[in-house]
């Protein structure tokens, strides 16, 4: 079983704003089930987490520290494991191990960022498989807003993760692997193998003690054809029950690749959590391109408009300059 932890990287409040719909559900979210809303909870921090995001920012500018355009402003965090760690077990000993293991991640945000920086800690059961969602402010131990501090490194997120697997080793949870080796390959040849062996069941076993109708030489030679039916019998039943010990190499074999489709599953979902963030990003440039376009619209329509006065307002000077000229007709 391994810990999960990935990241994403929040670079205004009106992304915050868009993942705190998500988080309390003020959205349609396919994977979640209406019928278990009522088992989300805040663990830690605010909920309305991205207004608490603005106030920081505000106080971190009153206080003379410039913000880039670009800065992340908030760091957000999945926390999770295996889903056979949440669900091995009965109910009372399923609760308290998602008892500890929360109040735990809690302790590792804490250790990671401070106990000031974290906005909002958010479990979500409601899902196939438990999962918090943290959100913090990157304030550096010099008191600056600097992601990159923390995330800029290319080997950064490796070691976030075997940190965050060394915190979670009481668990018994080990740090993910990178890829995958379940592949089609492997799973098209488990298939074909399995409809291999003979199974052992009362119907084959007495066909392979059955022994043969003797013949006439048998008959007079009774020593020999039993013999030779030993033999055969021999042959058939270890046959039988070497097809049995090839199976149970089938089943560890069978177990293995399930082991590898849930990390593949694990995978499918980091990249889903991926594209899902990217998306969001996508449709905030989108939104924000669409603005200027309406923004650059009026301003040209307020260009028309005020071409129009002046043109109205350079007629009315020359009328009026002929009335005031001293060879004006209309004096």
């Amino acid at each position: 079983m391994h810990s999960i932890i990935r990241i994403k990287k929040h670079k205004s409040i009106a992304s915050l704003k868009s993942r705190e719909n998500h988080t309390y559900r003020r959205r349609e979210t396919p994977n979640a089930d209406p019928a278990k809303l009522h088992r989300n909870k805040l663990l830690y921090g605010q909920e309305n987490y991205s207004a608490a995001a603005d106030n920081f920012l505000q106080e971190y500018s009153s206080a003379g520290n410039k913000i880039r355009k670009d800065a992340v402003i908030a760091v957000e965090f999945l926390l999770t494991a295996s889903p056979e760690f949440f669900d091995e077990g009965p109910k009372n000993e399923r609760d308290e191990r998602l008892k500890k293991w929360c109040e735990a991640q809690i302790e590792f945000m804490k250790k990671e960022h401070g106990e000031k920086n974290i906005l909002c800690m958010y479990l979500h059961l409601d899902e196939k498989t438990p999962h918090l969602e943290a959100y913090v402010v990157p304030i550096d131990n010099r008191g600056k807003l600097n992601c990159k501090g923390f995330y800029g490194a290319r080997n950064a997120l490796n070691q976030l993760q075997t940190r965050y697997a060394a915190h979670n080793n009481v668990f018994g949870l080990q740090r993910g692997l990178k890829g995958s080796r379940a592949t089609h390959q492997q799973v098209q040849k488990f298939y074909e193998q399995i409809k291999q062996p003979t199974k052992v069941n009362n119907e084959n076993l007495q066909k392979a003690v059955k022994l043969e109708a003797p013949a006439l030489k048998n008959i007079l030679n009774p020593d020999v054809y039993m013999k030779e039916q030993e033999a055969k019998i021999y042959a058939k039943v270890a046959r039988l029950f070497a097809s049995t010990v090839y199976e149970n190499k089938i089943i560890q074999q069978a177990k293995k690749i399930l082991r590898e489709w849930k990390r593949a599953e694990a995978d499918a979902e980091k990249l889903k959590y991926k594209l899902e963030s990217e998306k969001e990003a996508l449709q905030e440039k989108l939104n924000r391109q669409t603005k200027a376009i309406q923004n650059l619209e009026q301003l040209q329509s307020d260009k028309n408009e005020l071409q129009k006065q002046l043109s109205n307002a350079q007629i009315e000077i020359s009328l009026m300059k002929e009335t005031l000229s001293p060879n004006s007709k209309f004096k």
